[in-house]
């Protein structure tokens, strides 16, 4: 009877599904049989046999408890093939909907093309054709380009131009284009790139992932990617997301969301798992190579710091863009549901500022006030409270000897300031602006 449930529940994944002609017949097949599988009853079920400790308390040899272990065998067998044939539909309709997501992408990309040759169609119906074929836009890509601001190399040698070139270009986020991942200068080939400074973008063996099918696995990926390096316990991961379930409950959706996010980090790795777990703890798998830019903006900021105290203002201009470029927005912009983050948050945006700042000032000691106030002006873009780099416009204003503009930017601060947060500019603003006013 046993044999015969699993037999049926094996092959209800595929099912008719195989005589299936189109695709639509298909995905509703898999949605009927899924919404089959995951009725109450499965669910009662892996409840009942998540705990062992009734099984364990079958001990010694009796009639009974003989029929009870084998009851309890072939419930667990029979769970199991409901839980595959689950797991067959929940695969076929992936690939469902993944196959219409291509065709609905490859229409876009038609109509963005069509779109761009438009936008560039020369205006003279007598322009030669090669100046037509010149001015062509193709491709997603091209049609993105007439939006996207151009790059420049953050290794060119300062001066007023590069500078504000470089500005422009860190006040314009780089854009993701449909399914494919967001590239970053200089950023290596890694088996998982993740960023997450801004919205997150996963990038799994090249591949970009477009959804996440359960929130709750992306959370707990966020959570192991901040602390990558050191094992997270499981009891800790479960009081985070999920404090107000039991100990059973919490444990069992944990699973769940490991289940899930193991498949969407899914690659090439040869029998090595992209999450480990030993001891009651979890962690990302060291084998693998990841690529975070988080830990690569840090890692910029500490060579910037080391050059630009060791005497070389160029090559810290450089190190410090690389760190700027790198920050795309707050980390984990786009995650409204957690807030365990916001320490780590807040103390990234401030290295931020730290970093624009620490441009500007460099600028300045090299005689380039103008390409220090735009670096200024995108970190008062990002908090207009920031004294220092009010100061710091101050000061570019005076090396001009501009000290209307010194007195404007004091009142800048102070609105802002009292606008804001309902003070008044500190003692070493109102110093500053009486050195330079007076001067």
């Amino acid at each position: 009877m046993v044999r015969q449930h699993d037999s049926r529940a094996s092959s209800s994944a595929r099912g008719n599904g195989s005589q299936a002609s189109t695709a639509p017949d298909r995905l509703d097949e898999a949605v009927t049989e899924l919404r089959r599988l995951t009725q109450g009853q499965l669910f009662q079920a892996l409840e009942r046999l998540a705990d062992v400790e009734d099984i364990r308390g079958a001990s010694g040899v009796s009639v009974e408890s003989v029929r009870r272990l084998r009851e309890w065998s072939a419930e667990h067998l029979r769970l199991a093939a409901e839980l595959e044939a689950a797991a067959r539909c929940c695969r076929l309709i992936e690939q469902e909907l993944n196959r219409q997501i291509d065709a609905t992408l490859a229409g876009s990309r038609l109509e963005a093309d069509t779109v761009g040759d438009h936008r560039d169609a020369p205006p003279i119906k007598s322009q030669p054709t090669s100046h037509r074929k010149k001015n062509r836009v193709t491709g997603v890509s091209g049609w993105l380009r007439l939006f996207a601001p151009h790059r420049h190399s953050a290794h060119r040698r300062p001066g007023k131009e590069s500078a504000k070139a470089s500005a422009a270009t860190l006040s314009h986020p780089p854009i993701t284009q449909s399914g494919q991942p967001l590239l970053i200068p200089g950023m290596p080939e890694a088996d998982v790139t993740a960023l997450i400074l801004g919205p997150l973008e996963l990038s799994v063996a090249g591949r970009h992932v477009v959804r996440w099918n359960s929130l709750k696995a992306r959370a707990v990926f966020q959570y192991l990617l901040i602390h990558r390096g050191r094992p997270v316990r499981r009891d800790v991961l479960m009081d985070l997301q999920w404090p107000n379930h039991t100990y059973t409950s919490a444990r069992n959706n944990l699973n769940v969301a490991l289940y899930s996010l193991r498949n969407t980090l899914e690659g090439p790795w040869q029998g090595l798992q992209p999450i480990l777990y030993q001891d009651g703890c979890y962690a990302l798998n060291s084998e693998l190579k990841w690529w975070i830019d988080r830990d690569e903006f840090l890692s910029a900021l500490n060579k910037a710091h080391l050059v630009r105290s060791s005497g070389h203002p160029v090559e810290a201009i450089s190190r410090y863009q690389n760190a700027v470029e790198l920050y795309r927005g707050s980390l984990f912009e786009d995650d409204s549901t957690s807030d365990w983050y916001l320490a780590e948050q807040r103390h990234l945006n401030e290295l931020y500022l730290q970093a624009l700042e620490s441009l500007g000032e460099i600028y300045l000691d090299l005689g380039e006030a103008a390409s220090a106030q735009e670096f200024a002006r995108l970190a008062l873009a990002k908090d207009p409270c920031c004294e220092s780099v009010h100061r710091l416009l101050m000061r570019c204003y005076a090396s001009e000897h501009k000290q209307q503009l010194v007195s404007r930017q004091y009142s800048i601060c102070a609105k802002a300031l009292r606008d804001e947060l309902g003070v008044s500019p500190g003692v070493e603003t109102l110093r500053l602006f009486h050195d330079l006013t007076s001067a």
